[in-house]
């Protein structure tokens, strides 16, 4: 009986120290999304107040200086366009006469020439 006894009440001690741990888990998390939520209203009452001082700065940049050379470095990658586009094209073509010739090597092989 008294080992019986000894295990129910360890097992309560264990069960009583899981849901403390549980309710601290909890409400650590709970506390951390409140320091969040009051963290993201500041900062919206913030922008409300004061406006958003990123976007005025933004503003305040002048724009960069066109690119001298927009206009070649454009050709050029078109160039280079091309040229992938032409390579494609002949892997391709290569691709279709290889197939193409072996349907008809098969053909004569079928037909006894």
């Amino acid at each position: 009986m008294g080992v019986w006894k000894s295990l129910v009440d360890r097992m309560k001690d264990t069960r009583d120290d899981l849901a403390r741990k549980a309710a601290k888990k909890a409400a650590q998390t709970a506390l951390d999304s409140a320091g969040k939520a009051v963290g993201s209203a500041g900062k919206a009452l913030e922008r409300a107040l004061f406006g958003d001082e990123e976007k005025a700065a933004e503003a305040e940049k002048p724009p960069p200086p066109p690119d001298p050379f927009a206009k070649l470095k454009a050709a050029e990658a078109e160039k280079k366009e091309r040229e992938r586009e032409a390579k494609r094209a002949a892997r391709e073509q290569k691709k279709l006469d290889a197939e193409v010739e072996a349907e008809l090597a098969a053909m004569k092989k079928k037909l006894g020439k």
